[in-house]
């Protein structure tokens, strides 16, 4: 990158951080209180309508590019008076002392099936929670008379609106024709369902395979995904930051992490904007590998993973200054810290004996460093384990009840969904158990497990059957590589979303958000093309017939002009139809070199193929992962 594109890179970079820092935590200069005591929300009557003019004057130009119903004049007046008597359009506004200061309204007749809806309130008013109120309003009056929901458009950059929508339970479906706003959807049978945490953990895992791991993505990789994922219906976005990724600017060694805590800054603020909690993780005992090597006499005593954990008991000084400098950096976007616990390591010297004192001692600390500024969610990984004093553990009798009832009530913690009675424990405590649907992308295998596209919609119907009948009120999918998983992903949410569309309906949503953004009507039998291929990929995971694989290739291969994301899916495809098909009379460094040349025009797979062009040993590497995949598809 030359010296002219970095800085314009680096510019781009700070006016989306500038922006999002004012619409997301303004002043408290700019904050007018919430003292909205003498607020009247009701409908607008014919002796309002003098008092329409008023408000515009009180928009800002700001505001008013934002809003723009109508061209601010007269004739507007007197649209907004035409239609106070139409009964397929509702306008309400809010008063303070009879003064107009918001507006919100409905008419029929909207793109997407629903009526199209407007809000705005005067900018002497902003930051009250007034256009929350007015939405909550209106919304009543449509479910009174019959509506299923609402639908809106919002320009991409009005961050404080979309959160506010999407905070309102607002989805993306597209975007305008012009691409400058956003088109969302707010159905009212969304209310209904029983999931009301619908989480993903991204993992970063450090694989370094650009881009198919998180840890490599960019702020526009995050911003595709989270959009995506709010599309689904996904509340909650955590991460993870591995010991390798941490950086601290007192480590030189370390530098070279720094742009990662922006990049998932940034990422993790663009969540807020989209309606999402966001979480950050990581593990009670771990430290970069140049730190544990440095501190031989302060190392664990490993079990799990070796060579990045020290002893909490002896290394705590050494442990603190990278979970204090992660938790300064996230804490303005982070709504909770999550402490993982035994893994990816854990200590079982002398003197970690009595793990839950070891855990309530790390819980303690970091709350006092945290300070109040996130809440903190504990991850009491491998705790069954733990308990019965397997993996090197001594034992710890009713460790389970012992640990949740030394939390909070109330407060949230992550265990593996398949570990029922100890989220039925948790449960008993008053706490709200995050089930880790770890299914969805184990580790492992070269990675052969999470590359290979596989939508596991069998998979995601029975894990959603099996949560119902358990009384699950919320999830947490683990997801390492989303662009070759991301049907998993819509379709696991929007499952947990509404429990009676059916699947067609779903993947075909999503084929239409991928392959029609802008609602074209000519492009409207690209989501059912979306759909059927995705359906044939499923298929062929269960029946390997050689026709479900043949039908996904090619359907998704017609549709690769229309998004990113379907070019990444089909070449992803592709690549598992050559591997379905074995080595026939070739050897492995054949076959390998023969798929490394199909794989290197597919940017999806620059990681595998591209970035390691210029080392033999990487062909290497390479061929170990093709071995791992054939394997995999034999058994």
């Amino acid at each position: 990158m030359n010296c002219l594109c970095r800085k314009l890179c680096c510019a781009q970079q700070g006016e989306f951080r500038a922006k999002l820092k004012a619409l997301l935590y303004p002043t408290k200069e700019g904050i007018m209180g919430d003292n909205t005591t003498n607020l009247t929300i009701r409908f607008l009557a014919d002796v309002d309508v003098p008092k329409i003019s008023p408000f515009f004057k009180g928009l800002s130009e700001t505001s008013r590019s934002f809003y723009h119903p109508y061209p601010f004049d007269q004739d507007a007046v007197a649209k907004i008076e035409e239609e106070l008597h139409n009964p397929s359009c509702v306008h309400m506004g809010a008063f303070s002392d009879e003064k107009l200061v918001g507006h919100v309204w409905y008419r029929g007749g909207g793109e997407d099936g629903y009526p199209g809806l407007g809000v705005a309130v005067v900018d002497a008013f902003h930051n009250r929670g007034i256009g929350q109120q007015l939405m909550q309003q209106i919304e009543g009056i449509a479910r009174e008379r019959g509506e299923q929901g609402l639908a809106l458009t919002c320009y991409r950059e009005n961050y404080r609106a979309i959160r506010v929508y999407a905070k309102q339970g607002y989805r993306l479906v597209g975007r305008t024709g012009d691409d400058v706003q956003f088109r969302m959807v707010r159905n009212f049978a969304d209310d209904d369902t029983p999931y009301t945490i619908r989480g993903v953990y991204a993992s970063s895992i450090p694989w370094n395979i650009a881009p198919l791991t998180t840890d490599t993505w960019s702020l526009d990789d995050w911003k595709w995904y989270i959009e995506l994922l709010n599309a689904a219906g996904c509340n909650l976005l955590k991460l993870y930051i591995w010991p390798t990724q941490y950086y601290h600017p007192d480590e030189p060694e370390l530098a070279s992490n720094a742009w990662r805590y922006q990049v998932w800054h940034d990422a993790l603020a663009y969540a807020r904007v989209m309606g999402m909690e966001t979480h950050v993780g990581f593990s009670s005992g771990t430290v970069p590998p140049s730190t544990w090597l440095r501190y031989p006499e302060l190392r664990a005593e490993d079990v799990n993973y070796t060579g990045i954990t020290l002893c909490w008991q002896r290394g705590k000084a050494r442990i603190l200054p990278y979970q204090e400098y992660l938790i300064d950096t996230f804490a303005d976007v982070a709504d909770s810290f999550v402490l993982w616990f035994a893994d990816p390591g854990a200590c079982i010297c002398s003197e970690c004996r009595d793990y839950l004192w070891v855990m309530l001692d790390a819980l303690h600390t970091l709350s006092k460093v945290i300070d109040g500024r996130a809440t903190i969610t504990a991850c009491p990984w491998w705790i069954e384990n733990i308990e019965a004093g397997r993996s090197g553990f001594a034992p710890h009798p009713n460790l389970r009840h012992r640990i949740a009832a030394e939390l909070p009530e109330g407060s949230a913690v992550i265990i593996r969904s398949v570990e029922y009675e100890t989220i039925d424990i948790m449960r008993e405590h008053g706490l709200v158990p995050l089930p880790l649907a770890f299914f969805l992308d184990p580790e492992g295998g070269f990675e052969s497990n999470n590359i290979l596209p596989e939508p596991k919609l069998r998979q995601i119907d029975a894990w959603f059957e099996k949560g119902l009948s358990e009384k699950h009120t919320a999830s947490l999918a683990y997801r390492l590589t989303p662009h070759t998983q991301y049907p998993g992903d819509y379709y696991f949410f929007r499952r947990q979303l509404n429990p009676t569309q059916s699947r067609e309906s779903v993947l075909t949503g999503l084929g239409e958000y991928v392959c029609n953004p802008h609602g074209r009507k000519d492009f409207r039998d690209e989501g059912t093309h979306f759909a059927s291929a995705v359906e044939s990929l499923d298929r062929w995971w269960s029946d390997r017939m050689e026709q479900d694989l043949e039908d996904t290739v090619t359907g998704l291969n017609a549709l690769t002009e229309r998004h990113d994301a379907v070019r990444n899916l089909a070449d992803a495809a592709t690549l598992l139809r050559q591997l379905s098909r074995g080595l026939g009379d070739q050897s492995l460094e054949e076959f390998t070199e023969d798929l490394r040349l199909q794989m290197s025009p597919m940017p999806i797979f620059r990681g595998l193929t591209l970035d390691y062009l210029w080392s033999g040993r990487s062909r290497v590497f390479l061929q170990l992962r093709v071995q791992n995949w054939l394997n995999r598809l034999q058994a």
